[in-house]
């Protein structure tokens, strides 16, 4: 007998080289999503083995392991390939957006994102990702 009226708060994981980045998106979205958030590759796997999130929020470009050789991991994983990515990226060049778009993620935001944005594309996201179950 479940119980509808309160609905599941989404897991989100964030994934970004910038602390004061991650801290403000953990705050735009505390009470909203259960937020769990990584500063690297390595870091988003030890996340991912504790909780499978319901979309991924991901820095393309970050040292190491940039965003997408990470998107092109977390797509060729059986286990994670149908979770949700919105890549983060603070370029607004050609180049930059017209390559990240061919990995074909769920969207893009540039950074420093809006609330009222990043929620509203978060949003879409999650409740497409549902229809589509």
């Amino acid at each position: 007998m479940a119980n509808n009226s309160t609905p599941k708060r989404a897991n989100i994981l964030v994934i970004d080289d910038n602390p004061m980045l991650l801290r403000t998106v953990k705050e735009m979205l505390y009470g909203s999503y259960n937020v769990s958030i990584a500063t690297s590759g390595s870091q988003a796997y030890d996340q991912l083995a504790i909780k499978t999130p319901d979309l991924i929020l991901l820095d393309y470009e970050m040292p190491y392991q940039n965003g997408g050789e990470l998107f092109k991991k977390f797509r060729g994983d059986k286990a994670l390939s149908h979770i949700p990515i919105i890549f983060f990226t603070g370029s607004s060049d050609l180049e930059t957006v017209s390559k990240l778009l061919s990995l074909k993620p769920d969207g893009y935001m540039l950074k420093p994102p809006s609330k009222a944005k990043l929620v509203a594309l978060l949003e879409k996201t999650l409740n497409k990702n549902q229809e589509t179950e």
